[in-house]
């Protein structure tokens, strides 16, 4: 079974993950059953801005639909369980007890585990008879929160992130971090490392990088947290064009500051297909620090293309892949991304074996039976 608080049409990480999770074991031959939350038209109109979907069956119509837009195998079943979206947290909160909602399973793949604990109605591990209990580990909680730099944001960071050790502790036997950004100290005993996220295999069939090409392009949220300011600062010092592809909260601010500045930054809008808006690109630049793994980076090297990366824990699963360019001061970001712009790309060979999906969903398997 596959447990997500986050399911498409909101496109988060753990909502694609989540997807070929259920699609992909239950191609393995595995029964699967996929749950993800079902919110109310109020919750919906706050996420989305309008309506999307009337009842569950024709969200789980969608879902299947949109598995088979992705590449993604054939969805198992689908069932729901009550949640509501919170446009100040933005995040949706489970109001029923996700595991009581599903059917009977020998092992349940978790999804953000700690999500499922934020309000007190999800059975506790002991509660629920399962052999295993599998929580995937995706979101740095304690960078947002500290990210202000005041000492009682701080404070704040060190009580969520001791709560949400409690609370996969309490729902689950094992925990996979997706990279060291997250600190698991205390957990020790329960967290495995191992490959579990791929890559859409539509990002491997981007073609390759023609002779001339050294377009750059920058491809997420549009929030302060992702690095904007120096998406901005780097285009306008090296007066090189950078395509923004994306939507967010902070995106009129941010398309001011281009302007400002002088920054040669085009805003493309956001997409739900990105590999198709890839073809002129030799560079992908991602001066983020605020994800745990950033999943545009391994479909950009998946796609043969170069990327440029601070060099922080996040990135550290990308540091022995060619094609991948580090910096740590601004000069140096200067220089990866005058490189980048011309260097030859490698054969993305290694990226694409260790991004490849069908791969990371036996080794999920896996872990789940063994």
């Amino acid at each position: 079974m596959v447990l997500t608080t986050a399911a498409l049409p909101w496109r988060t990480g753990p909502s694609i993950f989540s997807l070929w999770h259920a699609g992909g074991l239950a191609a393995l031959g595995h029964r699967v059953a996929y749950g993800v939350p079902w919110l109310d038209a109020a919750s919906q109109k706050r996420l989305w801005g309008e309506v999307l979907f009337a009842d569950e069956d024709a969200q789980a119509d969608w879902l299947r639909a949109e598995a088979q837009r992705l590449g993604v195998p054939p969805l198992p079943e689908v069932f729901f369980f009550d949640g509501v979206f919170s446009r100040s947290m933005f995040s949706i909160f489970i109001t029923e007890d996700a595991f009581a909602a599903a059917p009977p399973a020998r092992a349940i793949l978790v999804q953000e585990p700690e999500h499922f604990g934020w309000l007190p109605v999800t059975s506790p591990r002991r509660r629920v008879a399962a052999d295993k209990v599998v929580g995937i580990v995706m979101t740095n909680y304690g960078y947002y929160i500290r990210r202000p730099g005041r000492p009682d944001r701080a404070v704040f960071a060190a009580g969520v992130e001791r709560t949400h050790k409690q609370l996969m502790r309490r729902f689950t036997d094992v925990v996979v971090p997706l990279s060291p950004a997250l600190d698991l100290r205390g957990l020790e005993d329960m967290t495995e490392w191992r490959q579990v996220t791929g890559v859409l295999r539509a990002f491997a069939e981007v073609p390759p990088v023609a002779e001339g090409d050294d377009g750059v392009y920058f491809l997420g949220r549009l929030t302060w947290d992702k690095g904007l300011r120096d998406v901005i600062d780097a285009a306008a010092r090296l007066d090189v064009p950078v395509d923004v592809y994306g939507e967010g909260p902070d995106q009129a601010a941010i398309r001011a500051a281009a302007a400002e500045a002088g920054a040669p930054l085009r805003f493309l809008g956001g997409t739900a297909s990105p590999w198709e808006v890839m073809r002129p690109y030799r560079v992908f630049f991602n001066p983020s620090l605020s994800e745990v793994l950033c999943s545009t980076t391994a479909e950009a090297l998946v796609a043969g293309r170069h990327v440029v990366l601070p060099r922080c824990p996040a990135n550290e699963p990308f540091y022995d892949l060619p094609n991948v360019h580090l910096y740590d001061t601004p000069a140096e970001m200067d220089a990866a991304l005058r490189h980048a712009r011309t260097a030859a790309v490698e054969p993305p060979t290694v990226a694409r074996a260790r991004f490849d999906w069908e791969a990371v969903c036996r080794s999920v398997a896996d872990l789940l039976l063994s």
